[in-house]
């Protein structure tokens, strides 16, 4: 009975299923074919009525039929005569393939297989699977980019960017990139709206144009335009680009370095200065000592395309302002830009000892480190140092003072052995008193007469009290009464 039951609720729950591919892409052209193939799966007393191929309307919410079978007759859409054939289905063969040749960009769209037919109780039903057809047509190289004014620019102008191609089908955009010497990743600096043009080719004409501020960092850079759609490989975009550009700016981050790196000398000493700076067209370099302009001689000697000047102090006075001056020039206008650094030349002190330009030849105190300023070695406090000893020196009096505490504290301490419940005749027969102490010749301590829970505590023993062999022995001891031993061992309480 049971099983009978589950036999007609699951007849009810199954029925006639259909299915196509949910996405096909198709490149649009002559030889290319689209092929739709709708399958479906028949239960037991179940007939197909109609079967039917349609495809939505391009404006409209509507899908518009392009093949219909039927038991006894067949109907096809008078647009698609020419380009559409179908290979019927039959009962060992439950499927429906319908062919679209000479694809063109109007195919593209959604395509609904529909399925008519009589469950067993003869009741109609219809079930349907849609298809997405995407007719691609390859992004190409853009046919115009172009850079206004020209690809020789001056620093901090504005220049226009414009680009135009077909980036085919569908979905189609430019976008406008940059890059430098030093990326290999490219910029991406500006990207058109997507555009799906429904022309019969697929033509998608996309355009864009941006405004960029050009820098000194964009020297020797590339710009390119690619063109691409929704299909375009990314390892494969088709681009166009121009460059390298040649962006002229006047000096900047202009250094001077000194060597020895010191800014105190001797009379005697050598001096090397080198002077760098960023420029486009490459700077000139000129050098000054006090204002008045260097020239390469018997004294100065410039090398490195005057980058770099070197000389032997000889006197005092050639303590002073040393200054490098880099020019450059284009479009009829003159770029500079200059630095200085100041050196002082004194004569050596004979009396003084010049062992001391060194930290390696002076030593310092413990509490003391050596510094190096103007090639001399100078000693001074080192207050890290004093800082670590005063903490070591009060740790260890702190650790001694706590260690000698303890000791006195523990010798004082007395310890005491608590009776807390004696009984009336016991005996107590103490051959141990303390960790590590024993009492001399087993001594007894007999107690006939104490009451229940009273306490004999033993604290402070004279140390003459009690001799070897002696005995205590108490027969009417009162509540709370204390007896004080010390000389059963020196030092030692119970």
């Amino acid at each position: 009975m049971n099983v009978a039951f589950f036999c007609v609720v699951l007849k009810g729950i199954i029925a006639l299923s259909v299915n196509s591919p949910t996405e096909i892409k198709v490149s649009l052209g002559s030889g290319s074919t689209i092929v739709l193939n709708c399958t479906f799966e028949k239960e037991i007393g179940e007939r197909v009525s109609l079967i039917t191929w349609r495809k939505k309307h391009e404006t409209e919410d509507q899908y518009v039929a392009i093949i219909a079978y039927s038991q006894s007759s067949m109907y096809l859409n008078a647009a698609m005569t020419n380009r559409a054939s179908s290979i019927t289905y039959d009962d060992s063969s439950p499927s429906v393939i319908l062919n679209i040749s000479e694809v063109q960009c109007r195919d593209n769209g959604q395509y609904k297989c529909i399925v008519d037919y009589l469950n067993s109780n003869g009741t109609e039903i219809r079930t349907s699977t849609e298809t997405s057809v995407y007719i691609q047509v390859a992004a190409e190289i853009p046919v115009d980019f172009s850079l206004q004014p020209n690809i020789n620019l001056q620093a901090n102008n504005t220049v226009k960017f414009t680009c135009m191609a077909n980036a085919g089908h569908p979905e189609g955009k430019v976008i406008i990139w940059k890059q430098t010497s030093i990326a290999d990743a490219r910029e991406k600096l500006g990207e058109s709206p997507l555009v799906d043009e429904k022309t019969e080719n697929c033509i998608t004409n996309a355009q864009l144009t941006i405004s960029y501020n050009i820098s000194k960092y964009d020297d020797g850079a590339f710009f390119g335009c690619t063109a691409q759609n929704k299909f375009t490989p990314e390892d494969s975009v088709p681009s166009r680009r121009i460059g390298p550009l040649n962006i002229f700016y006047g000096p900047s981050n202009l250094s001077i370095e000194i060597s020895p790196q010191m800014h105190s000398f001797y009379v005697g000493d050598r001096i090397r200065l080198t002077c760098s700076s960023d420029g486009n067209p490459r700077p000139t370099f000129q050098w000054t000592f006090n204002f008045t302009e260097i020239a390469e001689g018997e004294k100065y000697y410039l090398s490195d395309q005057d980058t770099t000047l070197e000389f032997n102090t000889d006197k005092i006075t050639d303590s002073g302002y040393y200054g490098c001056f880099a020019s450059n020039s284009f479009n009829g206008n003159l770029y500079n830009s200059n630095d200085t650094i100041k050196l002082i030349v004194q004569k050596k002190d004979i009396n003084s000892s010049t062992i001391r330009i060194s930290c390696l030849n002076i030593k310092c105190s413990s509490i003391e480190k050596c510094t190096t300023k103007d090639n001399i070695a100078i000693c001074s406090v080192d207050m890290w140092k004093i800082v670590a000893f005063l903490f070591i020196s009060c740790s260890l009096v702190l650790g001694t003072t706590t260690a000698i505490l303890w000791r006195y504290l523990k010798l004082r301490n007395p310890r005491t052995i608590l009776d807390e419940i004696i009984r009336d005749g016991e005996d107590r027969n103490y051959e141990t008193l303390s960790s590590g102490t024993t009492a001399r010749n087993e001594e007894e301590r007999n107690y006939e007469s104490l009451s229940n829970v009273m306490t004999d505590t033993y604290s402070s023993i004279d140390e003459s009290a009690l001799r070897d062999v002696e005995g205590a022995h108490y027969e009417s001891l009162g509540s709370g009464e204390a007896h004080t031993y010390s000389s059963i061992q020196p030092s030692v309480s119970m």
